[in-house]
């Protein structure tokens, strides 16, 4: 198995999880509705024949739907979010994976063919990218590493996408576009992808 994915996962905790979402519908519901997009991630991971590994942006606990998969468990490391998801794949790269995704678990739309066409993907291209319609990505797929994409960028931005794919561009990397999805960041996006969260 050459394939790993990368899945970024906070515990859910109230105040810890969805605060922009939160500033709209409140604390509770925003915890509710990431505990849904939890779930959601890891059945849409389960569907694909891959390597798996969970890295916690906060306190990893003793017992999740995370622990329950047998998948690794691993603290994010890294000042920002750019130097945690690099990490992350030097740590995937160094275990002798060939292709790598990394995914949040902030998408409702996303699905398990979503992740099938990103690995095939590698198999042609240097790199992958899901483009999110607030212009982030909910998906970087790399099949060696590209420093530059990680470093340098103003993240939770809509110029991330952009700046990632010229970063690539620039490194030479031959680079794959997956269909645009969105993330679960306001009242809207919950209503659309949960329509009886609110």
């Amino acid at each position: 198995m050459d394939r790993l994915l990368l899945i970024f996962v906070k515990h859910p905790v109230e105040g810890e999880v969805k605060t922009r979402l939160a500033a709209e519908i409140g604390h509770p519901k925003a915890l509710a509705a990431y505990v849904r997009l939890l779930a959601h991630t890891r059945r849409t991971a389960e569907g694909v024949s891959c390597a798996k590994a969970v890295w916690y942006g906060n306190a990893i606990p003793d017992a999740d739907l995370w622990s329950e998969t047998g998948w690794p468990r691993l603290p994010q490391q890294g000042g920002d979010l750019g130097a945690r998801m690099q990490h992350a794949f030097q740590w995937g790269f160094a275990a002798g994976y060939r292709h790598l995704l990394i995914i949040g678990s902030d998408c409702g739309e996303l699905r398990p063919e979503h992740l099938e066409s990103a690995f095939r993907a590698l198999e042609h291209c240097d790199a992958v990218l899901g483009p999110a319609a607030d212009g982030g990505y909910y998906l970087l797929g790399l099949r060696q590493m590209a420093e530059a994409v990680f470093t340098g960028k103003a993240w939770s931005t809509d110029q991330v996408f952009q700046a990632t794919l010229d970063d690539l561009h620039a490194a030479g990397l031959n680079t794959c576009l997956l269909p645009r999805l969105s993330d679960v960041d306001t009242a809207a996006d919950l209503a659309r992808v949960f329509p009886d969260a609110l």
